[in-house]
């Protein structure tokens, strides 16, 4: 059984259905973006999985275990930021994670070497001491971030990290995810409605909309493809569609993909097919799942 594993979830609040038979299995670390617009159902799904809300119907295990049965074994293992939680804000950030390592049964030892570590990777060195009523919404984010951290959880549930910070805090927020995938053999499962986030830190991205799933790829490296549009439309079944170091895949009369080997420049390529006889109007780099957003997500 994989360490995450949903099956047919569905959440009704009255006659309103947040999440309608929805379907996820993760069963190797790496790290999952639920992609969706505000309301789809992302936090609902993070938080039935969390065991914060109790499903309507369906089952959400973790490492085998139903988290509805057994909570507090399921999540024994399990870091969470949910929503953006507050603190009291006469509590310092040393107070507050030491209080999270000790739930968690940690020594005063183990406190100790968790203070550090955890400073030091979300560089809160200078902020420790300091009452949490005085933070920036930045530094209240990291802080939540080390708590989730603590005890160095084999699955990470982030519900959209990265909302309310300054591009420099979420630079920070993604770069952290990026370096824990590479340090760490962890599970991150993260919610965000920003295609560009998804794009930079996942290997997986799922499009969720009005609580169900309508999409789950991996996240390819799409750099040699640009999307080429056209002045004209033309007769895409009469062109070739493969030439030396390209290879074109026709989405319509007037859009195609334009695949290049050998370390091509976009140029180089824009110059062939108007020499091909192709009335280029523009091109741009090519993002799928940016694509695919925009063509299945309710607006």
């Amino acid at each position: 059984m994989p360490p995450i594993d949903i099956v047919n979830l569905t959440k009704k609040y009255g006659k309103i259905e947040a999440l309608s038979s929805f379907n996820l299995q993760i069963d190797k670390p790496q790290c999952v973006s639920i992609l969706g617009p505000n309301g789809a159902g992302k936090t609902t799904l993070l938080k039935a999985l969390t065991n914060i809300i109790k499903p309507t119907s369906g089952t959400v295990t973790i490492d085998g275990i139903t988290v509805s049965e057994n909570p507090m074994q399921a999540l024994q293992g399990v870091g969470t930021l949910i929503e953006q939680p507050e603190f009291y804000p006469y509590l310092t950030g040393r107070e507050i994670i030491e209080f999270a390592a000790r739930v968690k049964g940690a020594t005063r030892t183990k406190v100790t070497e968790e203070l550090g570590h955890l400073s030091n990777l979300l560089s809160l060195e200078e902020y420790l001491d300091r009452k949490t009523g005085t933070y920036s919404r930045g530094m209240k984010q990291r802080v939540c971030l080390a708590v989730a951290l603590v005890m160095e959880p084999k699955i990470l549930i982030l519900d959209e990290p990265t909302f309310g910070l300054d591009p420099r805090g979420m630079k920070e927020v993604r770069d952290l995810i990026i370096n824990l995938k590479k340090e760490r053999d962890i599970i991150i499962l993260m919610s965000t409605h920003l295609i560009s986030e998804a794009k930079e830190v996942s290997d997986r991205v799922i499009i969720v909309d009005r609580g169900k799933k309508i999409y789950d790829t991996a996240n390819e490296n799409n750099d040699n493809i640009m999307k080429v549009t056209l002045e004209t439309p033309l007769d895409i079944h009469g062109k070739k569609k493969d030439h030396k170091d390209m290879q074109l895949t026709f989405l319509n009369e007037t859009t195609l993909l334009v695949t290049l080997s050998n370390g091509m420049d976009n140029s180089v390529a824009i110059e062939k097919l108007i020499s091909f006889g192709y009335r280029v109007k523009w091109a741009e780099p090519y993002n799928d799942i940016e694509e695919k957003y925009l063509q299945s997500v309710s607006l």
